[in-house]
């Protein structure tokens, strides 16, 4: 049975190897070439600006100096539980309780939390939200999460630079978005492709086990899934699945769209009993 870290990286070399036999069978020689540039292109894209890109477009930065909550104390405390190197800590000021984490293993892995998360749970739930977390980052969840959500983003950020190319837009008022619109469900195929429902409730189920109280990360997830429908945050496309629960509220409403389980199913099997 293969770790959700080997099948990543299984996936990224059989990218890179269809676009190298893409291009040698259509295009010879320069086809070859471009093929390996394009590969290296996209992994230049995942391992060195993926990250990056998720961080800035959510302003968030890197926790320094002073910690007044006690952040780093108590991560590195759950880090020796899980055997797991200290993550970054980044700060994102937002009226939005959540989380995510992001890891792209050639890297530190990293943790971003919100304010409102700092402001509103108390010390057990927030031990909680982070144990939830930090199993990601343990089972390698994050990296796979990573990697679909970078390559879903770029797929519709090229629809979103060719849109800007198409002729009528520039004689129009009212924009055209052909290309964003062609893509759009390509992307989040990617990532509906990419992430099982079940990785949702085993992690629960492993934090549960490592704090010991199954109705406390209950209770938590539940209520960040009421704080973000009642202050959903803007994020980029493609990375609702990086959060602790949808971020997006109820602003999310396509079904095709959401990426995490019902939270009732997630607390039915985290609570041991049968869903309906």
């Amino acid at each position: 049975m293969f770790t959700t870290g080997t099948k990543v990286w299984l996936f990224l070399i059989a990218l890179c190897f269809s676009l190298l036999l893409l291009g040698g069978r259509f295009g010879g020689r320069w086809g070859l070439l471009l093929g390996f540039l394009l590969a290296l292109g996209v992994n230049a894209l995942i391992f060195f600006l993926g990250e990056s890109r998720i961080l800035s477009h959510l302003q968030a930065r890197i926790l320094k100096g002073h910690d007044s909550w006690g952040l780093r104390d108590r991560i590195e405390r759950l880090c020796r539980r899980l055997n797991l190197k200290m993550p970054h800590l980044y700060l994102m000021e937002s009226d939005t309780a959540t989380l995510f984490s992001l890891s792209f293993a050639t890297r530190r892995p990293s943790l971003c939390v919100s304010s409102a998360l700092l402001r509103k749970l108390s010390e057990d739930e927030l031990d909680a939200v982070l144990t939830q977390q930090l199993c990601h980052l343990n089972r390698m969840e994050s990296f796979g999460f990573g990697v679909a959500s970078v390559l879903a983003n770029t797929l519709m950020g090229v629809g979103e630079f060719l849109d800007g190319l198409w002729p009528p837009n520039f004689l129009l008022d009212r924009k055209q978005k052909p290309f964003l619109t062609l893509l759009s469900p390509l992307g989040w195929l990617i990532v509906r492709l990419s992430i099982r429902r079940g990785t949702f409730f085993e992690n629960d189920r492993a934090a549960a086990e490592l704090l010991q109280n199954r109705e406390l990360l209950g209770e938590t997830l539940w209520r960040l899934e009421g704080l973000a429908q009642a202050r959903p945050l803007r994020i980029p496309p493609c990375t609702s699945h990086l959060f602790i629960v949808n971020p997006e509220g109820f602003r999310q409403k396509n079904f095709f769209l959401r990426s995490h389980p019902p939270l009732a199913d997630r607390l039915r099997r985290l609570m041991g009993r049968p869903t309906a």
